[in-house]
Protein backbone atom coordinates (compact mmCIF):
# COMPACT_ATOMS: atom_id res chain seq x y z
CA UNK A 1 0.00 0.00 0.00
CA UNK A 2 1.30 2.94 -1.30
CA UNK A 3 1.08 6.08 1.91
CA UNK A 4 1.68 10.04 0.77
CA UNK A 5 4.19 11.64 3.43
CA UNK A 6 5.04 15.10 4.07
CA UNK A 7 9.35 15.47 4.49
CA UNK A 8 11.37 18.31 5.05
CA UNK A 9 14.22 17.90 2.32
CA UNK A 10 16.94 20.11 2.84
CA UNK A 11 17.50 22.48 -0.73
CA UNK A 12 20.59 25.19 -1.62
CA UNK A 13 19.06 28.10 -3.02
CA UNK A 14 20.59 31.48 -4.02
CA UNK A 15 20.14 34.19 -1.82
CA UNK A 16 21.35 38.11 -1.98
CA UNK A 17 24.60 38.51 -3.70
CA UNK A 18 24.38 35.36 -5.02
CA UNK A 19 25.26 33.26 -2.14
CA UNK A 20 24.10 29.86 -1.54
CA UNK A 21 22.72 28.70 1.45
CA UNK A 22 20.53 25.36 2.91
CA UNK A 23 16.93 25.92 3.69
CA UNK A 24 14.52 23.22 4.33
CA UNK A 25 11.55 22.93 2.23
CA UNK A 26 8.28 20.68 2.61
CA UNK A 27 7.36 18.17 -0.11
CA UNK A 28 5.06 14.92 -0.18
CA UNK A 29 6.52 11.73 -0.99
CA UNK A 30 5.43 8.20 -1.69
CA UNK A 31 6.36 5.53 0.56
CA UNK A 32 5.23 1.45 0.84
CA UNK A 33 4.03 0.41 3.76
CA UNK A 34 7.36 -0.97 5.65
CA UNK A 35 8.60 2.56 4.96
CA UNK A 36 5.83 4.56 6.47
CA UNK A 37 5.77 2.06 9.45
CA UNK A 38 9.72 2.79 10.18
CA UNK A 39 9.03 6.42 9.58
CA UNK A 40 5.93 6.71 12.02
CA UNK A 41 8.02 4.72 14.88
CA UNK A 42 11.15 7.30 14.18
CA UNK A 43 8.54 10.30 14.15
CA UNK A 44 7.19 9.03 17.80
CA UNK A 45 10.40 8.52 19.11
CA UNK A 46 11.74 11.63 18.78
CA UNK A 47 13.08 14.14 21.03
CA UNK A 48 11.23 17.46 21.73
CA UNK A 49 11.84 20.60 20.03
CA UNK A 50 12.38 23.85 21.63
CA UNK A 51 8.89 24.84 20.85
CA UNK A 52 6.52 21.99 22.59
CA UNK A 53 8.86 22.09 25.81
CA UNK A 54 8.34 25.85 26.04
CA UNK A 55 4.45 24.98 25.33
CA UNK A 56 4.32 22.28 27.75
CA UNK A 57 6.42 24.74 30.41
CA UNK A 58 3.59 27.20 29.92
CA UNK A 59 0.66 24.66 30.31
CA UNK A 60 1.79 22.89 33.36
CA UNK A 61 3.89 25.61 35.38
CA UNK A 62 2.30 28.82 33.41
CA UNK A 63 1.35 30.36 36.69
Amino acid sequence: MKHKVKVQVPVEKKGLFGIKKTVMETRTIEVDGKTYKKMKKEWENRPYSIEEMMFYDDLFYGD
